[in-house]
């Protein structure tokens, strides 16, 4: 009986939940006033209610956006877009907006759509200072935190941008000016936008202030905004500003976008700003970028810049750039380059490198470079790779190869790398080799070398093999090595 009412309570509770917490919404008796008439409805109605805690206003502007991009709070997952509540078109006009209207996430739509977005601002009662902006598309949810909200529906760009101006003038929290910064940025394109977001990036705001300005002026394609943006990448006091100021013109579609991108890339007088250009010419991937990444390479006299190149060419879609790196890991002048495209090729996971991975650990004159070599080919996954870390390590005419390739089987950690350890360490006739088999054992995971490392200490017929299973014994914390340890001394 009792667990009746209790569970009739619970279904009641549940039913009445959203009656006890439903989120306040306080409209204007005309909507059809401008925005600075609403506002300050909004803020006489605040002060006559006497909002305790705090309270919204918001209002919607339209903007051009992808049809299955949206702004806002989410989350993902298996590809689709969850929202936590309801959605923001239900809460203020009683009419859902379906998620199922979206496509899957990972579905890319280029076709533009005229989309509501509402701006909600957070103002502390005590002193009217503004505490917390948010934006949101309809169809996802906000969470007001239980505060009010005073909606005052729709407005135009140019009455938003009045308000807007009006509320950064007073503030001093950097937050809070990303956020207005990242509110502007929402409006559709007009010399007014471009005017206030060019203004703040060439002014005395903070850093993250000003690089916030930069992203949103290479949100659209806008010649003027290019120019703006290209010439604080050349000039700007600040890195950090300048290497935004690339990835904003990366993101612009504009044919001079990614001129100006080539020619940043090319002025090797500032590294930063020319390695973040080479790596969003990259990511653009044209056939012009690709045969640009090549000719950094082979004509390029800075090691720092040429080992960024490298790593572009793995950006470039479809592998394009695999066929350079083989090249230049197998005949560029500079060690160090080619080093880095050792690394990347090994990282690549592709088969044509295996050939000349192999050949640079076997053959080459540099040292460095086949160790290179050989860590490589411990990153690639396939079997074959791995048949050739253990010809390597078989090798004991090449006692340091052989040693590297040792050290990476046991970090693979495959019961075909730890067969080969156990077997170097009981029959080859190089003790150094034994000593390196020795230490690799000492990196599998979870202690499993102990039981090896403890047979060898009781039983190899080298004494120094002995001693060094011994000492690596005593470096380990694993109970069992210490119990080995102690019938050791006790000649047991």
């Amino acid at each position: 009986m009792q667990r009746k009412i209790i569970t009739r309570l619970m279904l009641w509770l549940a039913a009445i939940a959203p009656l006890l917490y439903a989120q306040e919404i306080v409209k204007p008796p005309d909507s059809t006033q401008a925005l600075s008439q609403r506002w300050d409805w909004a803020k006489a109605q605040a002060n006559q209610t006497k909002y305790k805690k705090g309270y919204w206003i918001g209002y919607n502007i339209k903007r051009l956006m992808e049809e299955n991009s949206t702004i806002g709070s989410m989350h993902i997952e298996n590809g689709r877009i969850y929202r936590s509540g309801k959605s923001l078109s239900e809460l203020i006009y009683g009419i859902d907006i379906p998620l199922e209207s979206l496509r899957s996430y990972k579905e890319k739509s280029h076709r533009k759509v005229v989309k509501d977005v509402g701006l909600f601002f957070l103002f502390d009662p005590r002193d009217g200072a503004l505490a917390e902006i948010k934006e949101s598309t309809f169809e996802l949810s906000v969470d007001f935190d239980d505060f009010p909200l005073l909606w005052l529906g729709r407005a135009s760009d140019e009455q938003s941008f009045d308000w807007l101006e009006r509320l950064y003038q007073p503030v001093t929290s950097i937050k809070i000016k990303e956020a207005l910064i990242s509110a502007v940025g929402l409006h559709g394109p007009s010399t007014r936008r471009r005017t206030l977001l060019a203004g703040v990036l060439g002014g005395n705001e903070a850093t993250t202030v000003r690089k916030q300005a930069a992203f949103w002026l290479g949100q659209i394609d806008d010649p003027e905004a290019l120019r703006i943006l290209r010439q604080a990448a050349r000039s700007d006091r600040s890195t950090e500003v300048r290497k935004q100021s690339v990835f904003a013109m990366s993101q612009m579609e504009l044919a001079e976008a990614e001129e100006a991108l080539f020619e940043l890339a090319r002025a090797q007088d500032d590294r930063e700003v020319c390695k973040d250009a080479i790596f969003w010419l990259a990511q653009k991937g044209s056939d012009r970028a690709a045969a640009f990444l090549k000719e950094i390479i082979a004509k390029g006299t800075d090691t720092e810049i040429q080992k960024h190149t490298v790593f572009a060419l793995t950006q470039l879609p479809d592998k394009q750039g695999t066929p350079v790196l083989l090249d230049i890991a197998e005949n560029h002048r500079n060690i160090t380059v080619r080093k880095e495209s050792l690394f990347w090729l090994g990282q690549s996971q592709d088969a044509r490198a295996l050939r000349i991975l192999k050949k640079a650990a076997q053959a080459d004159g540099a040292m460095e470079v086949r160790k290179q070599a050989v860590f490589a080919l411990s990153q690639m996954k396939s079997s074959e790779a791995e048949d050739v870390l253990i010809e390597l390590a078989r090798n004991q005419n090449d006692r340091q190869i052989c040693k590297e390739a040792l050290f990476w089987l046991a970090q693979k950690a495959s019961k075909r790398g730890v067969d080969l350890l156990k077997e170097t360490v009981q029959n080859d006739a190089d003790t150094e080799i034994q000593k390196q088999a020795i230490f690799a054992l000492t990196q599998l995971p979870d202690g499993e070398g102990i039981p090896v490392l403890i047979e060898i200490a009781q039983t190899h017929k080298n004494p120094a093999v002995r001693k060094d299973a011994i000492f690596w014994l005593g470096q380990s914390e694993d109970s069992r090595a210490t119990d080995a340890l102690v019938k050791l001394v006790r000649g047991k």
